[in-house]
């Protein structure tokens, strides 16, 4: 039996044939045909047997290569099947088609194509940023882990935690230096350097007034291609006293865009709190999204040379480590690729001709390490595809150059190789896709404004039928009702929020509950200072997590309440005109945001009880012993006493969660108004608009009854109208050709 699938990523559709039947027509896969592979892809093949009733049959898949090797991952576990691969064409030939399409549009016969503004929008989509974030807590090695990347020291790395600030690094392959913008809180420029070294980063990051930075140079290992690629260096958790820098990093994790996470860890040092913290997040994040929420998340083992394996430390027990840590955070299947960041800096550096420092110099002595002990071929272990990691293994068997060699090895280069693989399968195509729907409407609409002019000048009795019914439909806008009872049902639209905030609600409040449990009785002063500075920490990514879910919450709920006003106004002028604008402007609803937080020292101080308690005993003479009582023993021991400090912790929390959890209900409660104030704003915008897209309206019907009208010249004019519907079919027809999956003539078979 044989079976033919073809998954386009541009358009998400996916058709799979058996017997020459589309299963996406017709079975329970119907649910998948426009779901992105990645999201389902683990049931693909038990469901396939399932529906045929067998385990054995060819499967050819027509597509990318990236999402061929995802369907060879998941069916090695069914052996009798036979894979075959139908290759189509790349990317880098959309974008050559894409740019084509472009200068066409400059040079066509339709002058609202030549519209600056449709291009602007088109570049706009083309040159769309997109981040990935590195995120970690204390001591992980987080810096040296982007200056391997970068390939050389920019990024501060001291002992002590050391990343203070979000710092942006924006990918500018034609350019050699690092240039730097610093940024106060309120968004104005701070400082300006041409060519920024890692003693000007360290200096930022100490200056308490600089709130962001914004750097542009190359990063030379991320074949970011057309994509405008960002390397972000987030401020851990326990890092950062500007909450919004936290917030910073919970809003990646839990972005619907779906960006990068590079996540690293200390491989010699698991299980801190503050990951424990935010591993939960990120679980929660990969939770949704099939696949690709997994494969957004890397996670870099890193410091991996710190195991020796003459002592009997295992790298693969290290993983295995990792994994149980991983998974006792319900983080299921993580990608974990253990590296040597230190080791793979330094050999760049040695590569880029970069002065070393004495131990740097001794770290490239060490790379024998690398070379010499098979299990520190720390790329073996990537879970990367198949044809990544080929390409890997040749690279090192084609050099003679240890040091190359060396640098595969740290595991550096399979970690970049599966960030430039998310890109190609997943933002790259979609980029792609929001380019060609950029004026892909805006095409059809002249194709249709062309057919119905082409129409009128070809047929008589069409132009009388059609002037009759363009001034009826001018009759109509004039009288005005039709608009009154768009506005009416406009004006009627429901703007209450408190719903579509419930589920914030509860999940926050459920995570405030267990934060009494952890302050029970008294306690000594060190012992309550480390809880409360526990429950300090729980508090504030408990915030900081509310604030990134409510605006999440906002930008939805303004999203969808904009869609809805689109739809109806849609259905009221259907066909004629489109509606489209940005001048909507959001109030910056988080300034109000109320903290309720935890000062441990004046808890300590306000709820502490001196008590005198026995601290241990002492040898003493015996007071007893008289010479009369000489059988009694000649020492004794006492008790020592002290005065110890305690402190109430069931006092505290009685007296401190009450304040926190109002400050959290005030909170949301200010979310839902100032989303429902916004939508306010949102539905009074709309009902404003109308008279201007009435006038839109009036002067498209005004030609088209002009035109309708026209006696004179009409052979010239329905000339004019051949050529222009030739150039519009062509350009239309390219277009639609840039989503479409091309084959190669070559198939390759396994």
């Amino acid at each position: 039996m044989k079976v033919t699938m073809k998954y386009n990523p541009y358009k998400v559709e996916t058709q799979l044939y058996v017997d020459n039947e589309n299963l996406m027509d017709s079975t329970k896969f119907s649910a998948y045909k426009n779901e992105r592979l990645q999201v389902w892809i683990e049931i693909l093949f038990p469901m396939l047997v399932d529906e045929i009733n067998d385990d054995i049959f060819d499967f050819e898949f027509i597509g990318t290569m990236p999402d061929f090797e995802d369907i060879q991952l998941y069916s090695s576990f069914y052996p009798n099947v036979t894979l075959t691969h139908i290759q189509v064409e790349e990317i880098d030939d959309k974008f050559s088609s894409l740019e084509e399409l472009v200068q066409m549009m400059k040079v066509g016969p339709f002058e609202q194509l030549r519209d600056e503004r449709i291009e602007h929008n088109f570049q706009k989509a083309l040159n769309s940023e997109f981040e990935i974030a590195v995120i970690a807590t204390m001591s992980s090695g987080k810096s040296t882990l982007i200056n391997a990347i970068l390939g050389q020291e920019l990024m501060p790395s001291k002992n002590e935690a050391c990343t203070a600030k979000v710092s942006r690094i924006k990918n500018n392959p034609n350019i050699t230096n690092y240039s730097a913008i610093a940024y106060d809180k309120n968004g104005e420029v701070f400082k300006t350097i041409t060519n920024a070294s890692v003693e000007d980063f360290t200096a930022f990051n100490d200056d308490r007034e600089i709130h962001l930075i914004e750097i542009e140079g190359n990063i030379p290992t991320i074949k970011s291609g057309k994509m405008n690629l960002v390397l972000v260096d987030t401020p851990g958790p326990n890092n950062s006293m500007d909450a919004s820098h936290r917030q910073h990093t919970l809003s990646v994790i839990k972005s619907d865009d779906k960006p990068m996470v590079l996540y690293v860890l200390n491989a010699t040092q698991l299980r801190t709190d503050d990951d424990l913290a935010l591993l939960n997040i990120v679980a929660e994040a990969m939770a949704v999204g099939g696949k690709q929420s997994k494969d957004r998340f890397i996670f870099a083992m890193n410091k991996a040379d710190a195991f020796d394996p003459e002592k009997g430390e295992s790298i693969a027990g290290a993983i295995e480590n990792v994994r149980d840590y991983l998974e006792q955070q319900n983080i299921e299947n993580p990608n974990i690729y253990p590296v040597s960041s230190q080791v793979a800096k330094v050999i760049r550096k040695q590569q880029n001709g970069l002065k070393l420092t004495r131990s740097e110099k001794a770290d490239l002595i060490n790379v024998d390490l690398f070379i010499e002990e098979p299990s520190m071929h720390l790329n073996q272990y990537a879970p990367i595809s198949p044809s990544l990691n080929r390409a890997i293994e040749e690279a090192v068997e084609n050099t003679r150059d240890e040091h190359i060699q060396a640098l595969h090895y740290t595991g550096i280069t399979s970690i970049e190789a599966a960030i430039n693989e998310y890109l190609e399968k997943y933002a790259v195509t979609s980029k792609i896709t929001n380019a060609v729907n950029t004026f892909q409407r805006i095409v059809e609409q002249e194709d249709m404004q062309n057919k119905l002019e082409h129409a009128i000048l070809e047929d008589s009795q069409q132009r009388e039928e059609i002037k009759m019914i363009m001034e009826s439909i001018n009759a109509e806008l004039e009288k005005g009702d039709k608009a009154a009872e768009f506005k009416s049902k406009i004006e009627n639209m429901d703007v209450n929020m408190s719903n579509f905030f419930s589920d914030v609600n509860k999940k926050t409040f459920k995570k405030l509950t267990d934060i009494p449990n952890k302050l029970k009785g008294k306690v000594k002063k060190f012992e309550a200072e480390r809880i409360l500075s526990k429950v300090q920490s729980d508090v504030l990514m408990l915030q900081d997590e509310l604030v990134t879910d409510l605006e999440k919450n906002i930008s939805l709920a303004l999203r969808q309440k904009a869609e809805s006003y689109v739809s109806e106004y849609q259905s009221y002028i259907e066909g004629i005109t489109s509606f489209e604008s940005n001048s909507i402007k959001l109030s910056n609803w988080n300034k109000a945001f109320t903290s309720g937080e935890i000062n441990v020292e004046n808890l300590i101080d306000r709820y502490s009880t001196n008590e005198r308690i026995v601290v241990g005993t002492r040898t003493v003479s015996n007071s007893d012993r008289k010479w009369y009582t000489f059988w009694r023993p000649k020492y004794v021991e006492e008790n020592v006493y002290e005065d110890i400090e305690f402190v109430d912790l069931e006092a505290i929390g009685i007296n401190t969660m009450d304040p926190i959890e109002d400050a959290i209900e005030k909170n949301i409660k200010d979310a839902v108004q100032f989303t429902e104030s916004e939508l306010k704003k949102l539905k009074q915008f709309f009902i404003s608009e109308i008279s201007r897209l009435e006038k839109i309206m009036q002067a498209r019907i005004n030609e088209i009854k002009d035109l309708a009208s026209e006696t004179e010249n009409l052979d010239e004019q329905l000339r004019e109208h051949y050529v222009k519907r030739e150039w519009l079919e062509a350009f239309i027809y390219k277009l639609d050709n840039v989503l479409e999956l091309k084959e190669k003539e070559v198939a390759f078979c396994e």
